[in-house]
């Protein structure tokens, strides 16, 4: 039974539970920031700055370990770090600017002018396979980015910036430098930190006796060695993910791991070139179109999967569940699974194809209670939650799908759905409908029930606009 359990959500939601609980030494210095931030002697305006930095740098540690490690597509890291660094430069230049060092401010410049010259070595694609060592280039980037940071930093301290926002600084150029090298033991973790707090420690020189001082570098060093290993160990639960995905598709498919890594990296591009290429019109077309390309939309739908995003969002759903259960298009039905492995009574529906055979494949071999139907007058209900998730973009003509949902639930039942009206630069097979489907749905027979269901703490994504949990209402 090679594989069938890739992305169990119950490992998932335990490993997210771990994190939160390694969260602990980095937040302990984001506190110990802010006490010095309220006790400093400098100025208002820099002391609110500092908490603002320490508050930016809790949220740091809490999102982007998780949010950068969980992730199938390896370009995006090295992509993502060059946005990043130049918002770090833009930070790092006002608040030079603020304590008037000029000459920090030709530092910022300068560091700006390297990274533009740098920039396309950090865009290149690095391997597709997780598996895959980093290339040396990102260590030898590191290396040039610590020292033009370096220069930064020390002329900034020499131009009067505050000792307290000069490590909250430092501690941002470190984390780009840590994304770059990613560190997997803790004795590497330990070092890193070490040396980013020794740094610390020298350019403070002048005041290196003081309590101050010494509390600053030792939240540097914990916030960093902290970070360092939430990152570790996101990047290992991300390769157990990918590799557990690259097994099932080996299995399924009859393909060797070569060809199903490349095939989980090329399928976006090549679904959107295709789409474009082919240009479907009518329901007849856009199904035979999705039939020809089921194969590549299993492999698009599986590495989306694996999103620390994504994996968030599944949880939440996975909590709207009651009672019987609709899986609306649901794809290669990691969602039907979750349902099913909690003991909900579920009805997975799709059209034919792969997708649909996978989940039959992987349902079979861990012996779960799934139905699995391709069209609409198979279902019978009443179901208490209708999902119908990046569903109703895929659709030609929405009113009858819209009228056999409502059909189907129960009153007081839930329509749990996301929409998008129209294409976009990497989805050109989103069609538009020419109306808002959340305003036909509340005109014909649901209402909203989303504002007391997603809270503060809910999942990013459930509070995006196209995401709708609806009731559908008596006659």
């Amino acid at each position: 039974m090679l594989g069938f359990c890739a992305m169990d959500y119950d490992k998932q939601r335990a490993f997210l539970v771990r994190q939160r609980w390694r969260l602990v030494s980095a937040a302990a210095a984001c506190g110990l920031l802010l006490g010095l931030a309220a006790r400093s002697p400098v100025s208002l305006g820099a002391r609110l700055a500092a908490g603002a930095l320490a508050l930016g740098l809790l949220w740091t540690a809490h999102y982007l370990p998780n949010y950068l490690g969980l992730d199938a597509a390896a370009v995006r890291r090295p992509r993502w770090v060059a946005r990043a660094r130049w918002f770090v430069l833009l930070l790092a230049g006002l608040v030079v600017a603020a304590a008037q060092a000029w000459l920090a401010l030709a530092a910022v410049a300068a560091g700006a002018a390297l990274h533009l010259a740098l920039v396309g070595t950090l865009r290149k694609p690095p391997p597709v396979d997780l598996r895959a060592a980093d290339p040396p280039r990102f260590a030898a980037l590191a290396v040039a980015y610590a020292a033009a940071d370096g220069l930064v930093l020390w002329t900034a301290r020499h131009g009067g910036v505050a000792d307290l926002l000069l490590a909250e600084l430092l501690m941002a150029f470190a984390f780009l430098a840590l994304v770059l090298l990613r560190p997997r033991l803790l004795l590497p973790q330990l070092l890193v930190g070490a040396v980013v707090a020794a740094l610390l420690g020298r350019l403070l020189a002048p005041v290196a006796a003081s309590a101050t001082s010494i509390a600053a570098c030792t939240a540097v060093f914990l916030w960093t060695t902290g970070v360092a290993h939430l990152y570790a160990k996101v990047v290992q639960q991300n390769r157990e993910n990918f590799d557990a995905l690259v097994e099932n598709l080996q299995v399924f498919c009859h393909q060797p791991r070569e060809t199903v890594v490349q095939n989980l990296a090329e399928s976006p591009a090549r679904l959107a070139e295709s789409w474009r290429r082919e240009n479907p019109q009518g329901q007849g077309e856009v199904t035979a179109w999705y039939s020809r390309s089921a194969r590549l939309y299993l492999y698009n739908n599986c590495q989306h999967h694996l999103l620390y995003k994504h994996i968030v969002y599944t949880l939440g759903l996975l909590r709207l569940a009651r009672g019987r259960v609709l899986d609306f298009g649901g794809g290669p039905g990691n969602f039907s699974r979750g349902l099913a492995r909690e003991g909900r009574d579920t009805t997975y529906l799709d059209v034919p194809g792969d997708s649909a055979n996978y989940l039959r494949w992987r349902a079979e071999g861990e012996r779960l209670p799934l139905k699995i139907v391709h069209e609409l007058d198979q279902l019978e209900g009443p179901y208490d939650v209708v999902y119908a998730l990046d569903v109703i973009e895929h659709l030609v003509d929405l009113p009858p799908v819209f009228a056999r949902w409502r059909e189907l639930l129960r009153a007081g039942g839930r329509l749990v759905a996301t929409y998008y009206n129209g294409p976009n630069s990497s989805a050109p097979m989103h069609i538009d409908p020419g109306y808002d489907a959340r305003a036909y749905l509340l005109a014909h027979g649901f209402r909203d029930v989303k504002p007391t269901l997603v809270g503060l703490f809910s999942p990013e994504l459930m509070h995006k606009k196209h995401f709708l949990i609806l009731e559908r209402q008596e006659v």
